[in-house]
């Protein structure tokens, strides 16, 4: 699953120039930067290889502009987000977005020298939201079916969920987080999360 989901971020790294991505298509905007985003890491590979946490810097500079985290950690936490004060949502915000990174990031380099293809499938825009379907091909396995979840905010299409084979990211966390929550609180939740994300290396 978490390979799955770095192939799935992967395509969407390079959701691409902000003001851009206002008038394109979100299908479009996902086409035309996967390739560039599968150059940047090959370029950059031998590096990456022998340092893997430079790529996080480049997860920081082109993937993290083009989510809307403070949606995604609404939904995962669910009534949790309401009940939680101002300062906890920002903390548990900024650990979850670091949690993803750290998770996926160093995953993506598995697909760098493969033969990723993507070929967008029919999708739904509707205004301000939008589903970008495609389906990931690589040279080994079964193709991965990708869904994007995506709204128009500030003149700029972000991804608040993505599923992949019909298992959603935010509802796999919701879930986990759900059960932490009711169990130890959200201080601790969110104090495991710091320290998880400190112990694997600070990408912030």
């Amino acid at each position: 699953m978490k390979k799955a989901i770095a192939c799935g971020l992967l395509l969407l790294t390079l959701i691409g120039n902000a003001l851009w991505a206002a008038f394109a298509p979100p299908q479009q905007v996902v086409q035309e930067t996967s390739t560039r985003m599968l150059s940047a890491l090959r370029q950059n590979y031998a590096a990456l290889k022998q340092n893997s946490s430079q790529i996080y810097g480049l997860v920081d500079q082109i993937v993290l502009p083009n989510f809307d985290f403070e949606l995604m950690s609404r939904w995962v936490l669910g009534r949790a987000w309401q009940q939680a004060t101002p300062d906890q949502r920002s903390r548990f915000t900024q650990e979850f977005r670091t949690l993803l990174v750290r998770t996926y990031a160093k995953a993506l380099l598995e697909y760098a020298n493969d033969d990723v293809r993507m070929s967008p499938q029919s999708g739904a825009v509707d205004g301000t939201e939008a589903t970008v379907k495609t389906e990931v091909r690589v040279k080994s396995g079964q193709p991965i079916q990708i869904n994007y979840s995506m709204h128009l905010a500030n003149d700029a299409w972000k991804v608040y969920d993505v599923t992949v084979d019909g298992v959603s990211l935010v509802t796999s966390y919701r879930g986990t987080f759900a059960t932490q929550i009711r169990d130890k609180g959200m201080d601790a939740v969110i104090a495991d999360l710091r320290q998880r994300n400190n112990s694997a290396g600070n990408t912030r």
